[in-house]
């Protein structure tokens, strides 16, 4: 029940929205917070309750393809789905003084892309109901872009428009291949009908999937949306873009790529986590030559992202938990560090890290949540990125290529200098002159929207087992249904064995009778 009310009330909420008056800001205002407080709320009774899902059920047919519908809320769907939530209502908070116009018009749009993104979380049983989730989520993102984005909005909405449509062109003709062959939209049924198909067929549908996925995460080299999309995006779109959207394309690389093409992934593993740590290096390196801080940040999520996707390719249980841990971390560090840049940038009015100053001698307040963030984003002990990286790091030496680690350390080593470096220039550069800084502060909603993101990060960094122990059931419950499999099997082989004794007897018996 509640993960069918988490998918349909962010729906009903934006249409109520939608339905309101705009001529009060407050009230509208206040009307969002509200609608943004449902999801999350919903989305918080899931993960104490452990999760739920709902029974597959006929949903329709179409050139002889059975489609189904089905909710599944439990491991890598159920977090990814409360982080999405939490970072919705943080955003729309944090929009009341971000946005200049149109608070109404943000909080349906907002409420429209947040739930197309949990939509994708909670579909991770029918690709025909993913796919539906995975283009929906372009049209109210880049409707956002265009009303509320720089002063490069149009060609930014163009651009992340077509990138992501044309990445999933492939993946839509390789789904509706793999599915008439099938005749069936369920994974499991999917997985076994690719393994009749020719080899040279099953590793063109894998470069489809992977493709479309790659983009959207974004993996090198299909990343040149992402820096023009993030930096002319809102901040709190922006916020979303990295540390929910995102996440879309790891989601879809574990619950879709690797349990359909589970061959070709272990078979192509080396190459996979090669491109990964490449691309995780390769964002980490620009992001150091970055001075506006909104590249930066959006350079910062494909790095860490490309670590995570590293860690996914290991194919290693525990490492999977330790890859959900991560995207948490990275989801709750880059939002707040897209909020308060967002902050920044309202006072100084400009995006260059050069010309922000010393905020640690001016706003103390807002120094200290942005060097906390900062820090909580170099993943150092005691944040929940330190888990998650040190679990990846591991899966990384293990795999049978320990030089991976490697370069995921050197990853990790590049983040903290990108980070140092933007903490040093926002907090303890020069003070421009004519500033006027100390006339400013953070706004009651800005203060208090810091609070969750930052006892979230320390109690998941000292306490990561809700996260883990999620993975752990999972895993155990998958093993307890296999041994049960296995001891119906063994029954049913010493049956048959038995019956062929007992008839090799009354035939030996009938013979000496004779």
């Amino acid at each position: 029940m509640l993960v069918s009310l988490l998918l349909i009330l962010p729906f009903v909420c934006s249409c109520l929205m939608l339905a309101s008056s705009s001529r009060d800001v407050n009230s509208a205002f206040r009307m969002g917070l509200f609608c943004t407080a449902i999801p999350l709320v919903l989305a918080s009774a899931l993960v104490l309750t452990g999760g739920q899902q709902t029974d597959g059920r006929f949903w329709f047919s179409f050139l002889g393809v059975g489609i189904g519908f089905s909710l599944y809320g439990h491991g890598l769907s159920l977090w990814m789905a409360w982080l999405a939530s939490l970072l919705c209502f943080l955003a729309f908070a944090y929009a009341q003084t971000a946005m200049s116009f149109g608070v109404k018009k943000f909080a349906v749009g907002l409420l429209a892309l947040e739930g197309t993104i949990i939509g994708a979380f909670l579909s991770a049983q029918n690709l025909v109901q993913f796919l539906f989730f995975f283009e929906a989520m372009i049209l109210p993102a880049a409707i956002l872009i265009a009303l509320y984005g720089g002063l490069k909005r149009q060609r930014a909405t163009i651009t992340f428009s077509l990138y992501t449509l044309a990445g999933s062109i492939p993946l839509l003709f390789g789904a509706w291949y793999l599915m008439l062959k099938t005749g069936s939209d369920d994974i499991s049924a999917l997985a076994e009908t690719l393994k009749t198909l020719p080899l040279s067929t099953q590793v063109t549908l894998f470069i489809a999937f992977s493709i479309a996925f790659a983009v959207k995460t974004p993996m090198f080299p299909l990343h040149s949306w992402q820096s023009i999309s993030y930096s002319e995006a809102p901040y709190p779109l922006s916020a979303i873009l990295s540390g929910a959207m995102a996440k879309v394309g790891v989601f879809g690389f574990a619950a879709w790529t690797i349990p359909v093409f589970y061959g070709q992934v272990t078979e192509y593993s080396f190459y996979l986590i090669s491109l990964a740590l490449f691309s995780a290096i390769y964002g980490a390196v620009l992001a150091l030559r970055q001075i506006n801080i909104k590249r930066l940040l959006a350079l910062s999520s494909m790095s860490h992202l490309g670590l995570a996707l590293a860690g996914l390719f290991c194919l290693n249980e525990v490492v999977n938990a330790g890859v959900a841990v991560m995207l948490v971390g990275h989801g709750l560090t880059a939002g707040g560090l897209f909020f308060f840049g967002g902050i920044a940038e309202k006072w100084t009015g400009s995006t260059n890290i050069k010309s922000f100053g010393a905020f640690a001698s001016t706003n103390p307040i807002f120094a200290a949540i942005f060097g906390f963030l900062g820090i909580a984003a170099v993943a150092v002990p005691c944040t929940v990125g330190f888990v998650g990286e040190f679990l990846i790091l591991q899966g990384l030496f293990n795999s049978g290529f320990p030089f991976f680690a490697l370069l995921g350390g050197i990853c990790i080593i590049c983040s903290a200098a990108y980070m140092l470096r933007l903490i040093k220039s926002m907090l303890f550069g020069p003070v421009p002159e004519n500033s006027g800084r100390a006339s400013v502060s953070l706004s009651k909603y800005e203060g208090a929207a810091a609070i969750p993101i930052i006892i979230l990060i320390l109690y998941f960094g000292l306490h990561p087992a809700p996260i883990l122990n999620s993975f752990e059931t999972e895993d155990k419950n998958t093993y307890l249904t296999e041994l049960e499999m296995q001891e119906i099997l063994d029954y049913l082989l010493n049956m048959e064995s038995m019956e062929f004794v007992t008839e090799k007897d009354s035939l030996e018996e009938s013979n000496d009778e004779r």
